[in-house]
């Protein structure tokens, strides 16, 4: 485990997300935060982490190489993305671990007389990269989100593109949240030892490990990356105390075979106890009492997916240290309404 950070690491963490934990002394460390006055402190000084969710789902295509762009473009602080790999390795940004044919329709088959074709409907793992790529993922509008900018023939892009694009535009203040995906009931699987080792060894080429985090619903995930790359800071996702198994006896594959009754229910606990640097809850599952505990265990606290401006201003008084949106220009206009220093805007283009 490793140890509680100190109030001045906790907040460098806090402003980059993207630097190893770094470790402390008791007699180092001083009294652990015990309020909301040094958060919003470091709100001030910039450091609140605005986080454009699948590169901005509610304002285009969702992670389209032209929504990260555009997120850049826009000015934020990290851009939030999922992996998955396919039957020959590539790792692809994607959230959804089959095709749906809500946000993509087949064009051609990939080579003529393919029979895995049609490939809507079909698992990532078991479609080529070369698959994958005929696929148009910008043909219309999804559902739910009447603001959204339609990309137009959208096709899937590979972890190291978007790696390129920011390189590309000189965004050296930009960070990366990189979420390793995980098939329902898959939990702890081959797939996620491949994966999670794809996405370390990728994240480690590409030069970008030093603003990077991996955040994984499920902690094995989290666990082999602790274990093959000690230095990249990881984030626990969790989308609440059913999902936690709060109240259930037994070990649960979603948190690396833990019990989280053994830490009373509580999220924050678990995660510092794993020694991870961070925790994502689901924003509806956020209390005062969670972000206290996480505070004084020198955790930020990052919720997901606030998209009401509402829920945005609510979680930042109790001290949220970033939020995670599908909007990140409506999240951009709070911060400057409460006076925030705003992330640099980068000129991008795909």
């Amino acid at each position: 485990m490793r140890t509680v950070l100190t109030a001045a690491a906790a907040a460098a963490l806090i402003a980059s997300l993207a630097s190893p934990a770094v470790a402390a002394s008791p007699s180092e460390a001083g009294p652990a935060p015990s309020s909301n006055a040094e958060i919003k402190t470091n709100e001030r000084n910039g450091s609140f982490d605005l986080q454009s969710h699948r590169g901005g789902r509610g304002e285009w295509t969702e992670e389209s190489l032209a929504a990260f762009a555009n997120s850049l473009k826009l000015g934020v602080t990290t851009l939030e993305l999922d992996t998955h790999l396919t039957s020959d390795g590539k790792i692809i940004v994607w959230h959804d671990d089959t095709i749906q044919a809500d946000k993509c329709q087949d064009t051609a088959p990939a080579a003529p007389g393919d029979a895995a074709f049609p490939y809507v409907g079909d698992r990532v793992a078991e479609l080529s990269l070369a698959q994958v790529k005929t696929l148009d993922c910008g043909f219309t509008q999804l559902k739910g989100f009447p603001e959204q900018d339609v990309i137009e023939g959208n096709r899937i892009a590979e972890l190291k593109d978007v790696f390129a694009l920011v390189r590309d535009a000189d965004a050296k203040k930009v960070r990366f949240n990189i979420e390793t995906k995980v098939e329902d009931g898959k939990s702890g699987g081959g797939g996620m030892v491949a994966l999670t080792k794809a996405v370390v060894k990728e994240i480690n080429g590409s030069g970008m490990a030093d603003r990077t985090t991996v955040q994984s619903f499920d902690w094995s995930s989290l666990n082999l990356t602790k274990e093959i790359a000690p230095e990249l800071p990881l984030v626990a996702l969790s989308s609440g105390d059913a999902w936690l198994e709060v109240g259930r006896p037994g070990a649960s594959p979603n948190l690396g075979g833990i019990d989280i009754d053994t830490f009373g229910g509580s999220l924050a606990k678990a995660a510092a106890a794993q020694g991870y640097d961070a925790i994502s809850p689901a924003f509806k599952s956020v209390t005062p009492g969670m972000i206290a505990e996480a505070h004084e265990l020198g955790l930020p606290v990052i919720p997901w997916t606030v998209n009401t401006t509402a829920d945005m201003n609510r979680l930042m008084d109790l001290g949220a240290d970033g939020i995670i949106s599908d909007y990140p220009t409506r999240l951009r206009t709070v911060m400057e309404e409460r006076g925030l220093k705003l992330p640099k805007a980068y000129a991008a283009t795909v």
